[in-house]
């Protein structure tokens, strides 16, 4: 059996496994370790901000070790109990300190507080700013709640702005073409319809990257000043030229993408598109401008990060 293969199976068995025997929530999602994109596994389990999170990768190795599926779930349900065991901080989250250089800002739709109601947030147009902890050492992240601030004595909104013109949130930004995703000769792609995707270095919770007012001040001068941004995931967002596309055009194709569940799913954002301009460092969601900018200035290519 191919890791393909292996892998549908495998994600079919924790879905049965985590509904009939653990209360929580489980989402397939690609991160990275050790620099590698690898299919995370995240548990979450139910009433807790910490995520669980466990490899594909490393499953697959103890099947072609000749490891039956049976054991293979049985592994992956005792890695549930003792992890559940050893994270009891959660209930008392408020007590510890988490370092803003393992803190990021991150999306999430304004419609998922509903859900998660105790979570420390600042309104951002028609999305919620969310504070994501990668505790140190380990594979959890926490979504720090409201009690974590108020214990502290931290204002939210003052610790997002601190925390969006610290270093290590501004270090963690990465900027690249998404021409660097194909194959050569998989597809061309015209110079002048490139788009970038702006994400963090683990390209995990990375579209709050677009915060970064210094890189984005880069991407849009590249394009003429301004920049529409397409939330393309909680991941990610794309940046395009204003000069090429009308905010309807690109409303349309945001909606296409969105109403496909398999591309999308869990991590859906938003519908809409945004607009960044460099003269202003203003980000905010595009008007219903029809015409394109007109006129596009010589390019200079962004700077990757």
């Amino acid at each position: 059996m191919d890791f393909d293969m292996f892998y549908e199976e495998l994600k079919k068995q924790i879905l049965e496994f985590v509904t009939e025997e653990v209360k929580g929530t489980i989402d397939f999602r690609m991160v990275y370790k050790n620099g590698q994109q690898n299919h995370g596994i995240v548990f979450r389990p139910e009433g807790s901000n910490v995520g669980i999170t466990t490899y594909a990768e490393d499953f697959y190795r103890m099947y072609k070790e000749g490891i039956s599926f049976p054991s293979i779930i049985e592994s992956y349900a005792g890695t549930l109990h003792e992890a559940k065991d050893e994270i009891p901080f959660t209930k008392n989250i408020q007590i510890l300190e988490a370092k803003k250089e393992n803190i990021i800002p991150a999306f999430i739709p304004k419609e998922s507080l509903e859900f998660r109601p105790k979570l420390a947030h600042v309104p951002f147009e028609n999305l919620e700013i969310i504070f994501q902890w990668n505790v140190p050492g380990t594979e959890y992240s926490v979504k720090l709640p409201e009690e974590y601030f108020n214990y502290h004595q931290i204002e939210p909104k003052q610790f997002l702005a601190e925390l969006i013109d610290d270093p290590s949130f501004k270090n963690q930004t990465e900027v690249f073409s998404i021409s660097r995703l194909f194959e050569p000769g998989d597809i061309e792609i015209p110079k002048e319809q490139e788009m970038y995707c702006v994400t963090n270095q683990n390209k995990n919770w990375g579209a709050a990257s677009i915060l970064n007012k210094d890189i984005m001040d880069e991407v849009a001068d590249f394009f003429g000043g301004k920049t529409y941004i397409l939330p393309s995931s909680i991941h990610e967002c794309l940046a395009v030229d204003t000069h090429v596309y009308t905010v309807e055009e690109l409303k349309t194709m945001v909606r296409d993408i969105n109403s496909k569940p398999d591309l999308v799913g869990a991590d859906f954002l938003s519908n809409e598109v945004y607009v960044y301009d460099s003269y202003t460092r203003e980000l905010k969601l595009a008007g219903e401008q029809r015409t394109k900018e007109i006129q596009n200035p010589e390019k200079q290519e962004p700077i990757k990060r």
